[in-house]
């Protein structure tokens, strides 16, 4: 569902649609601050999870792992 999203209504580029899970989507450019931002919205929408300030790290949502790797910490899993 993340990498989906992502897929669908970030990458600009449609040469990057095949990303991967470990792709580097800041670095890559797929991903920006304002694209962030739109993210967190639909993970908070979707998944019913608060993204707080402090976990608003480029770590935290540099790869799609890593963003599902938050997700499940904020669901306690």
């Amino acid at each position: 569902m993340i990498k989906h999203y992502i897929q669908t209504e970030l990458v600009k580029d449609k040469k990057q649609a095949n990303l991967s899970d470990s792709d580097s989507l800041i670095d890559s450019g797929i991903i920006d601050s304002l694209g962030i931002m739109k993210l967190i919205g639909f993970l908070e929408d979707k998944v019913s999870i608060q993204i707080t300030d402090d976990e608003l790290t480029p770590e935290n949502f540099s790869t799609v792992d890593a963003i599902v790797s938050l997700v499940q910490k904020k669901q306690g899993r």
